[in-house]
């Protein structure tokens, strides 16, 4: 089995929820993603601007760092490290969550490391 190949789950943890109002506040997510914590990113009451800002510097670390960037919900975001993976049914979960209780982060849910 090489590097690239996935293995069987080892630990588990929560995904942290952050909802960030200023251009300040992306660091936090991407420092986690540097420390191989998936991060999600609640960008519902950050304004279309602030959004899109999110985006361009999100997109370039993840890029950087080999991860990936999944949209979750229409202002919702899950930063996922490279090594990291999540069951599409957490992320289902996670979603649906989000999704029900808009004016509050979605709570944390678990992922397997490999």
């Amino acid at each position: 089995m090489d590097a690239t190949t996935p293995r069987k789950a080892r630990t588990r943890a929560t995904v942290p929820a952050i909802a960030p109002t200023t251009y300040d506040d992306f660091r936090q997510p991407v420092d986690r993603l540097c420390d191989g914590i998936p991060m999600l990113v609640d960008l519902d009451h950050g304004g279309e601007t602030l959004e899109r800002r999110f985006l361009d510097f999100a997109a370039g670390a993840v890029y950087a760092l080999s991860g990936h960037i999944e949209r979750i919900a229409p202002h919702a975001y899950l930063l996922m490290p490279r090594g990291v993976e999540l069951p599409p049914e957490d992320v289902h979960h996670l979603r649906e969550q989000h999704l029900a209780s808009r004016h509050a982060p979605a709570p944390g849910i678990s992922v397997r490391r490999f």
